[in-house]
């Protein structure tokens, strides 16, 4: 989650004298997708044509969402997980690309991370509506349909294979972050490098807006509160945590984090922030931080990560390291 302070400059060209005045204004829209509202700000010096470029931003984003989801019956990635066993099958590309990436990144993390994870997720989601969990031979069904090992891609011609009948894929918060890269990208590209671009608690981040040293950046962890702002830029972050999506059964609350060893929600509270170059790497390796037994494992799969990883049990030391360990 984040907190944004912004300012507008009056950003003066010259040379030797004063020749003209540029000034840059902030323009901010948002829409909504993936199940989130994707927020953009950005600073530029003609309104009508940063309009047209966050428009179309968002309808590139827009398709990718469509794509990617798995709530619908005939997006891309549901046909392609109703696909035949052994049966390759080509792909778009984007969604061959955060397939990719994601699969990569099971590989790294030997599976804390698993795009694969979508029969447990359904079964989540059943829970969450009805407050019972599912029961062991519930669980042994989706396990056996589960597992990145189980899923292969070839670059050549951007196909993609699963090896057996009856999986389904989550892409989930990955595919949020991916999304907030093609926003950002689209109007970097279109020469709006002071942007950011928020989904829920993924966070893309450009230049510092005008006359200022970042973009202040607070996070919520176990509490609505937020903490002191973060001042970043040219970065990503995510957190990751229950805050928001929890279901209490029993005596215990389950996390949206889906366990691979157990096949349920987490139920250690833990809330993970990851600071990376890219919004499509800090949410994914958000949740792996919640999930994996040494988060701090992670520094080594992704040396460019800074983590900051919080107990709501005193009595476990946090993680902090990279750009935390100055805030």
């Amino acid at each position: 989650m984040k907190s944004i302070a912004l300012a507008s400059l009056i950003f003066l060209t010259s040379c030797g004298e004063k020749e003209e005045e540029a000034v840059l204004r902030r323009k901010e829209s948002q829409r909504p997708l993936m199940g989130t509202l994707f927020r953009v700000v950005t600073y530029v010096d003609d309104d009508e044509a940063g309009r047209k470029a966050m428009d179309e931003a968002f309808e590139i984003a827009a398709d990718f969402a469509t794509a990617a989801t798995d709530y619908e019956a005939d997006s891309e990635l549901n046909l392609f997980c109703k696909s035949a066993a052994g049966e390759p099958v080509k792909l778009s590309e984007h969604l061959f690309g955060v397939l990719a990436l994601a699969h990569q990144l099971a590989i790294d993390t030997a599976g804390v991370y698993d795009p694969t994870l979508g029969p447990l997720t359904h079964l989540w989601r059943e829970s969450k509506n009805s407050g019972i969990l599912p029961d062991e031979e519930m669980l042994k069904a989706a396990k056996s349909v589960s597992g990145y090992q189980h899923l292969s891609l070839n670059p050549d011609d951007q196909t993609a294979t699963l090896a057996l009948n009856g999986m389904q894929l989550d892409l989930g918060g990955i595919a949020k972050g991916y999304a907030a890269d093609l926003i950002f990208e689209h109007l970097k590209n279109a020469g709006y490098n002071q942007t950011l671009v928020a989904a829920a608690g993924d966070i893309r981040l450009g230049d510092a807006p005008p006359d200022k040293e970042g973009w202040g950046i607070a996070l919520r962890t176990f509490r609505l509160t937020p903490s002191e702002p973060m001042f970043l830029k040219n970065c990503a972050i995510s957190t990751s945590g229950d805050l928001y999506q929890n279901v209490q059964i029993g005596k215990n609350k389950y996390s949206h984090l889906i366990d691979p060893k157990t096949g349920l929600g987490m139920t250690s509270r833990r809330a993970a922030s990851v600071i990376a170059p890219f919004a499509q790497l800090t949410d994914p390796l958000a949740t792996a931080a919640c999930l994996i037994d040494e988060p701090a494992q992670l520094a080594n799969i992704r040396p460019d990560l800074s983590l900051r990883i919080l107990y709501e049990d005193p009595n476990i030391q946090p993680v902090v390291t990279g750009a935390f360990l100055a805030n």
